[in-house]
């Protein structure tokens, strides 16, 4: 159990069975209410419910040791909560650009959720508590807590970008919708960094959160276009948020070169 415990492969395992294991729930349940395999709205939500919870049920059987409850809480105090904070505020602008530019240069991606799925997802309580809590504290364990934290140890000497690199690439991998795959790369690097720079898990669940929040709430908002630069009014409304959005940007990143760029590495 110890080997398993510190091998960062072992988390993207967990995912995929968790996965698995709620689709099949999910297509049984329908098979014994209904008398047919199928993948309805209301059974789609209870599978996506079923594999967050059972993620995190996994997470926690296969738990790094140095991933503890107090480890986390540290991350909102003292020096360490202020880097929460300012990890936090990094990824705020950041996450607004890279939705900015994806919708602006790669507007026609696939997307593999279709705007009914969406739909039946969000206006779904347990849909909603799903994506905007459920799924973003479930990958943070895994593919931060999990994969990360492994890849931090295997690879010290060639440096925390390529631990950070790996762990986004993976991240953006895993999402298997190409509509997904961008914001989910970038986002996984904003979440590494915030995870090494912090030594908590306490910035990249804040920061994960907020992002999914953020989503459902475009889509609530505008549920005829949901996408960003309709919501801000166009292409000259996109722009000055863009360029709002880079200053504050830009006096993040200088607020977290003066707290220092000295990660927190984990033991």
């Amino acid at each position: 159990m110890k080997n398993l415990r510190t091998d960062w492969w072992i988390y993207i395992i967990l995912f995929i069975v968790s996965q698995i294991t709620a689709i099949v729930l999910a297509f049984a349940f329908s098979l014994i209410k209904n008398h047919q395999v199928g993948m309805s709205g209301e059974y789609m939500v209870t599978a996506l419910f079923l594999a967050n919870v059972l993620a995190i049920l996994l997470f926690f059987l296969f738990r790094p040791h140095n991933i503890t409850w107090a480890s986390t809480v540290a991350g909102l105090r003292g020096s360490m909560g202020r880097r929460t904070l300012l990890a936090f505020l990094l990824a705020l602008p950041l996450i607004i650009l890279t939705n900015l530019i994806q919708e602006a240069f790669l507007p026609d991606l696939p997307n593999l959720l279709s705007d009914q799925d969406m739909e039946t997802i969000m206006y779904n309580p347990f849909g909603l508590i799903t994506v905007a809590v459920l799924g973003p504290l479930s990958e943070e364990l895994l593919f931060r807590g999990g994969v990360m934290n492994g890849l931090l140890r295997k690879y010290a000497h060639q440096g925390v970008a390529v631990s950070i690199g790996l762990s986004a690439a993976i991240f953006s991998l895993v999402h298997l919708n190409p509509a997904q795959m961008v914001v989910a790369l970038v986002l996984g690097i904003m979440l590494g960094f915030a995870y090494w720079w912090t030594g908590s898990l306490a910035a990249p669940v804040c920061i994960h959160v907020f992002n999914n929040s953020f989503a459902c709430l475009l889509g609530f908002l505008s549920p005829d276009d949901d996408s960003l630069i309709h919501f801000v009014g166009g292409p000259v409304g996109a722009g000055l948020l863009g360029l709002v959005s880079l200053f504050f940007l830009y006096v993040g990143i200088l607020a977290v070169r003066k707290e220092g760029l000295k990660g927190t590495e984990k033991a």
